[in-house]
């Protein structure tokens, strides 16, 4: 153990007294491995960590699905079949969005929670932390209503009471019992961290409703089922239940686990990014190993006159080793310092929706990835500099480094030059190609209007104002409450917003006299409603006929506008205005008369063609949800305040979620392209990161090339050799190698592209231009990288270069 330490202290004084070696090699170090940590924090908190219920691997979620689409809800009949039928199956349950209006001290909050079935506890395996779980009789039509609450919402709204249990809440102005709070982990949504809480179908009004439009199922597995056995029978199962629109050719039941439901392919983009950032590290790990075998060879000396005194091979291997381990451990250190302050950044960029994004943080498990990444780099670069130091013999350490150069280690750092390079060259082209990607979809042109304009998303609880013409009459009371609001210029409301993330209203649009078309040949359009001034807020650019006009009120003719899209595919000519339309294949669905033509705007981004877009007044339509759009030169802090006092002017009583906000409609497009942002912005970091790794790689590979060559490049001088022929003859080798890790990374780069193929749009995954881009990137690069070291070569006194040995 003794001597342990003495090594250990030998090595610590070894690496103190070369001070630029140490700081390059750790600043190295960090980057790679920090790096790594940082995308390990994102992937543990999204992939790998457990779900928080008892044995989640035993729950899946079942849903009903056709060969277009998947997530449909379960009707009730087959729920109830599955409830007594299926042996596979353990306790079934349901779960369901739910929210309104909490009342609080502070006023009317808006609060999202889901109903769930009674076995709601047994289903998930996760007891309360205090009180009890849903009974059978909570959820008998005529109960008593009764809520379990999230722990965050224990804090939040009921002040952390230990005596919290059995107090009434008002939720939507009806009393309900609080019965127990879930431990502070138990979340059953895992996209943001929202305070939730959860009833039973008793006692709350979607019971009927639910049972209508079907339900969202989760299930645990029985003792010893399988997924593939509780396929086979959910799907025989409801191959005997008769339901319209379901069955042969039509929906059907289908059967995924709870987790690979929750995550889906949302986390794709974290994948990519791992193996990208292993590149680097790898990048980073033969950069130290070249570094190392140069700092060796300064040290063959030192090793032979121990090896003479008769340290045995072992101790020798051991020293080398112990200053591997010291370097990557202070760069481990330097990695989670990095990691602590990226992986927020990291979190901040990322697009929403992927789940648990926000639970990443730097931890006790990312930790201990970090030291064994840290122990692991350091095998991987210090195992090859300590065997060659061990195994030399002491009259090869004893004889001068210059100009004996073996050739394994030539062949050694050479390897090295063109893994660095070719990885370089590899990430280079991907974010190449993911970043044409983001260019693309980024929409220079939504067609509106987005300066000092915000949008912030609003809805009425229908059962607080069941009448919509009272609805309509507050919301126009509320949007002139907030013109007069000084600093304000225009306010409007839709029912949809662009790039709002809002899901579209697809209806069939026919003639009037038209019989019912089959659902495969209805023209179908996304439907909105819109208050009179939306269009000229916007500024969106009228092609024929007319606006909409506060004339168009709930009793006046029905009237709706029409994009450029659709005005063309109802009529080729275009010629639309007049002309009427009934919106829905119900033969008592609504007729309208088309009174003029909107300018094709951008809604999915620039992914997609415009959509068929329909445009009916407010005034005409349900007020119930939808966007306050506001032309206000006034920040996103002072445009919130001004529009929640005003909500709550004109609608007393109703809620608003706290943490609603003003968005900016420039900030709506870019949050459109997150995700290709997010990809792009990283890769590209990641790719910067290797170009620089190996452009110092190339750096030091001549610099060490020179070292040995002094001598001969002195001689060559003396004998008349020109500045330009030296640097040339410096310059090759290195040329060479770059060449061919160009040519290695452009064939690994284009094997790679398999896996990027669903991260890009509207390019080809093997463009000729990007490929080529990184390889001249990489040329002038490492052109640059040699150039340095060769010219001071080159410039060198030939009677100094002679004189050393």
């Amino acid at each position: 153990m003794s001597s342990f330490l003495t090594d250990l202290r030998y090595a610590a004084r070894s690496l103190k007294r070369s001070r630029g070696f140490f700081a390059l090699a750790v600043t190295i170090l960090a980057v790679g491995i920090g790096s790594t940590t940082a995308l390990f924090t994102l992937v543990d908190a999204v992939l790998l960590r457990q779900l928080p219920f008892n044995q989640p691997q035993r729950l899946v979620e079942i849903w009903g699905r056709n060969d277009d689409r998947t997530g449909m809800r379960v009707p009730g009949v087959m729920l109830d079949a599955l409830r007594s039928r299926a042996k596979t199956l353990g306790p079934i349950g349901t779960h369901d969005p739910s929210g309104g209006a909490l009342r609080t001290p502070e006023g009317a909050v808006d609060i999202r929670g889901q109903t769930v079935s009674a076995n709601f506890v047994d289903v998930f395996g996760v007891q309360p932390l205090a009180g009890r779980g849903f009974v059978s009789e909570d959820e008998r039509p005529g109960a008593n209503a009764v809520m379990l609450v999230s722990f965050s919402f224990w804090q939040q709204h009921l002040a952390a009471d230990p005596g919290a249990l059995g107090r009434t809440v008002y939720f939507d102005d009806v009393p309900y019992t609080v019965v127990g709070i879930m431990p502070p982990e138990f979340r059953t949504q895992f996209v943001d961290r929202r305070s939730w809480f959860w009833t039973p179908y008793a006692g709350n009004r979607s019971r009927e409703r639910e049972r209508e439009l079907g339900y969202e199922v989760v299930a645990r597995l029985a003792s010893g089922a399988t997924l593939d056995q509780a396929r086979q029978e959910i799907e025989a199962i409801a191959s005997t239940i008769q339901v319209e629109g379901w069955g042969r050719g039509g929906r059907r039941l289908g059967l995924v686990p709870l987790r690979e439901d929750v995550v889906g392919n949302r986390a794709y983009a974290l994948q990519l990014l791992l193996a990208a950032v292993a590149l680097v590290l790898a990048v980073a790990c033969a950069n130290i190993m070249q570094l190392l075998l140069t700092r060796s060879d300064a040290q063959r000396r030192e090793f032979a006159t121990r090896k003479a005194l008769g340290a045995p091979a072992t101790r020798l291997f051991r020293l080398a080793l112990l200053e591997s381990l010291l370097l990557s451990l202070s760069g481990g250190v330097g990695g989670v310092v990095f990691a602590y302050w990226l992986v927020p950044m990291m979190v901040i960029l990322a697009p929403r929706g992927i789940p648990r994004l926000t639970d990443a943080a730097v931890d006790g498990r990312v930790l201990a990835m970090a030291v064994v990444t840290s122990l692991l780099t350091a095998c991987i670069f210090g195992v090859a500099p300590a065997l060659r130091m061990s195994h030399l013999s002491v009259t090869e350490m004893m004889k001068p480094v210059l100009g004996v150069a073996s050739t394994q280690r030539a062949r050694l750092r050479s390897a090295l030059l063109v893994l660095q390079v070719a990885a370089a060259v590899a990430l280079l082209a991907l974010a190449g190609l993911v970043l044409q990607t983001f260019l693309t979809l980024f929409p220079t042109s939504p067609g509106f209007v987005t300066d000092s304009r915000s949008a912030f998303v609003w809805s009425i609880n229908q059962r607080q104002f069941p009448d919509a013409s009272d609805r309509r009459r507050r919301v126009n009371d509320w949007m002139e409450r907030l013109r007069a609001v000084p600093g304000i210029v225009s306010v409007a409301t839709a029912s949809g917003m662009p790039f709002g993330d809002d899901e579209p209203r697809n209806i069939a649009v026919r003639r009037p006299d038209d019989a019912n078309p089959p659902g495969q040949t209805a023209l179908r359009s996304d439907l909105r409603s819109v208050s009179s001034t939306y269009f000229q807020l916007l500024q969106v650019r009228l092609i024929q006929g007319r606006q909409f006009s506060p004339a168009d009120r709930a009793d006046a003719p029905l009237v709706a506008l029409v994009n450029q899209t659709l005005a063309r595919r109802l009529e080729p000519l275009g010629n639309v205005v007049g002309r009427s339309i009934r919106i829905g294949n119900a033969a008592n669905s609504p007729v309208v008369d088309i009174v003029g033509v909107i300018a094709d705007t951008r809604w999915w981004g620039m992914t997609l063609d415009p959509l068929n877009e329909l445009y009916v007044p407010l005034d005409q339509h349900s007020a119930s949800f939808g966007f306050l759009i506001v032309h206000s030169p006034l920040g996103v802090a002072e445009v919130t305040a001004a529009i929640k006092r005003t909500f709550y002017a004109a609608l007393p009583g109703a809620a608003l979620q706290p943490e609603w906000q003003a968005v900016p409609l420039d900030d709506m497009i870019t949050r459109s392209v997150a995700g290709p942002r997010f990809t792009a912005t990283l890769i590209s970091a990641f790719s910067a990161a290797a170009l620089m790794l190996a452009a110092v790689g190339l750096f030091g590979a001549v610099a060490y090339s020179v070292t040995q060559r002094r001598r001969e490049l002195g001689v060559r001088v003396a004998l008349g050799a020109r500045p330009g022929d030296l640097m040339i003859t410096t310059m090759r080798s290195a040329v060479t190698l770059t060449a061919v890790g160009i040519a290695s990374g452009l064939a690994a780069g284009a094997f790679m592209t398999r896996f990027v193929k669903s991260q890009l749009y509207a390019i080809d995954p093997l463009d000729p231009l990007t490929f080529t881009m990184a390889a001249a990137i990489m040329l002038t690069t490492a052109a640059v990288a040699a150039y340095l070291p060769a010219r001071r070569a080159a410039l060198a006194d030939p009677m100094q270069s002679l004189r050393d040995e």
